[in-house]
């Protein structure tokens, strides 16, 4: 399995083999820690807020005591019978005496409070502290909460706080005028919220009260917006009796303690931030964690070391005999191991250089060959075409039509001349449109049925190009798409400037062309050319390919007119280098 793997593989594979055990091992007896761990903390913050809790009902029931203990006071009965009792002066004396009552009560509480008692039929209010006033809307709404319990009233501008209520005797389904007397006992939430300041002190984390449906209770120096967050994850689900969870908030874990408070049906709520509970062992983790990557980055480097040394340097050599096996002969290998492997470069370089010479030298033999080929056809007439040209001439002169017969003898004469005129190889573009020229007017007079048009900007009229690039392109476009084909035809030749390529663009209207017909052409002019097949189009590809290097060539396509689209390229750069070269 592993025999494709390279050296560098093979050791980071070892490496990660020898370190793989030890962390998962390490791992998982490290989460059994932490399992173990977090459970037990969590049974030890639930105990401390359980006492919390009890502390929490052992105030709110006494001062339910002390609701009652004022409920049954038989002296606050006869203060709220009009027309009995003593006079105007004495009444108030005895009002008096029983709101310093009222305060002693009150004060044997450790919260602040303050107790309240109202008489509906006289509708007046005493409390403690002197500030109650009697308000029947407030009874009302009062009396149609559940008898006996502690009604939370929160929000406005007045501080929140927590109430209960002892009718005498008790409304079923009766007005508040029925009643004799109403004791109320409040005390102000800043009583739960110093609680819950002590006991944040004394423990990490914050702490809180919650009920469903209403706004949290909680230190303003606490974070709301955590606070809120978690009173919003229990509002979806509600706690039952008592217990902990662990909550997912802004990317970090939480350790939530919940007890149920009886008195007030609250529930006191208790976070803290699961990082902290387990910072020891995450120390101790994350010590062998940088242990290990230590480990782990040693060995790499030392993998790093053997590949540069060894890998690197047999990979380098495989892709020059590779490159050297895709016919780039030029390739050299520039880099230095400074070690065995230099003096193997070096040979490999000399190897090279030596192919890529005998391969030059076999091209430069290989370009005269077909430089000589080219003279040859140069030198050929073909006779079928001049055959046609001559009994056209013939047939023009029976008819006396010596203007046909003038065009043509002037036209193939000058196209002959170009033809054979081997001094030079290379000729400017715009020779080589005035024999395209030529030759269209020629067949035009023969088939008289196409139209063509040569556009050429005159930046590029003066440009060296070799003799005889366009025309065995034209002459393979008149014959295939308009002489075989019998219907009329359009050639359309543009010459064009592409960034630092030339092109020249042959396109007709002939038959509808395939792709597999383009791959076949495509793959015609770019491997050797078989001797039962035509020489043109291979010629002018080779030609060009081998003068101004990769890229290129002939490329074909679909034309817009319908037919085929030939394409001639080739770079500016190697162009310029060319006109200086003649100059």
């Amino acid at each position: 399995m592993l025999y494709g793997w390279n050296t560098f593989s093979k050791t980071v594979l070892l490496i990660i083999i020898v370190l793989l055990p030890i962390a998962f091992i390490f791992g998982y007896t490290n989460q059994i820690s932490v399992d173990v761990i977090e459970e037990e903390l969590q049974e030890k913050a639930l105990k401390r807020l359980s006492f919390f809790g009890a502390q929490i009902d052992n105030n709110v029931n006494q001062l339910s005591v002390i609701s009652i203990v004022l409920s049954r006071d038989p002296g606050m009965k006869k203060l709220g019978n009009p027309g009995t009792g003593p006079g105007a002066y004495d009444r108030l004396q005895t009002q008096e005496d029983f709101i310093q009552k009222m305060s002693l009560l009150s004060a044997t509480s450790s919260w602040t409070n303050r107790l309240s008692i109202y008489y509906p039929r006289i509708q007046q209010a005493l409390s403690s502290d002197y500030y109650a006033i009697y308000n029947k809307s407030y009874l009302e709404e009062m009396s149609r909460q559940p008898a006996g319990s502690w009604i939370y009233r929160g929000g406005g501008k007045d501080e929140a706080y927590f109430a209960k209520l002892v009718w005498s005797p008790l409304l079923v389904n009766r007005s508040i005028e029925a009643a004799e007397t109403v004791v109320e006992v409040r005390f102000s939430e800043s009583n739960l919220i110093t609680m819950l300041r002590n006991y944040t002190h004394d423990e990490s984390g914050n702490s809180f009260f919650y009920k469903k449906g209403f706004k949290p209770i909680y230190d303003r120096e606490a974070d709301s917006v955590l606070t809120a967050s978690i009173n919003a994850a229990l509002e979806k689900e509600p706690p039952l009796g008592s217990g902990y969870r662990i909550m997912d908030l802004k990317d970090e874990s939480y350790m939530v303690n919940y007890v149920h408070a009886d008195s007030l049906n609250w529930y006191a709520v208790n976070y803290t931030p699961l990082k902290e509970v387990l910072s020891p062992i995450t120390k101790s983790r994350n010590l062998f964690y940088a242990s290990l990557l230590l480990m782990l980055a040693i060995g790499l480097m030392a993998a790093v070391f053997l590949y540069k040394q060894v890998q690197l340097p047999i990979r380098m050599l495989l892709r020059g005999i590779q490159r050297i096996q895709t016919g780039e002969f030029v390739y050299r290998i520039r880099y230095k191991p400074k070690n065995e492997f230099d003096y193997l470069f070096l040979k490999f370089n000399q190897m090279s250089g030596e192919i890529q010479r005998l391969v030059e030298k076999v091209y430069e033999e290989n370009i005269r060959y077909r430089e000589a080929q080219l003279k040859h056809l140069q030198a050929q007439i073909n006779p079928h075409f001049l055959s046609n040209s001559m009994f056209f001439i013939k047939n023009m002169i029976a008819v006396d039509d010596k203007e046909a017969a003038t065009r043509m003898i002037i036209n193939l004469a000058s196209y002959y001349r170009y033809v054979t005129k081997l001094e030079h190889t290379m000729t400017s573009l715009q020779e080589e449109l005035e024999l395209i020229e030529h030759y269209l007017v020629i067949q035009n007079l023969r088939l008289e049925r196409f139209h063509y048009e040569i556009h050429v900007p005159d930046s590029m009229r003066n440009l060296q190009i070799p003799r005889l690039l366009i025309q065995p392109i034209v002459e393979n476009t008149v014959i295939h798409s308009i002489e075989k084909t019998g219907r009329y035809g359009i050639i359309d030749i543009t010459c064009e400037q592409q960034g630092e390529d030339y092109l020249i663009r042959v396109d007709d209207n002939g038959t509808e062309i395939t792709d597999d017909t383009i791959r076949r052409l495509q793959l015609k002019v770019e491997r050797p050319v078989e001797k039962s097949e035509g020489f043109g189009l291979w010629n002018v590809h080779q030609r060009l390919h081998y003068k101004y290097g990769q890229g290129s060539g002939l490329a074909f396509a679909r034309s817009p007119l319908g037919g085929l689209r030939v394409i001639i390229r080739w770079k500016t750069s190697t162009q310029d280098m060319t006109e200086g070269e003649l100059s």
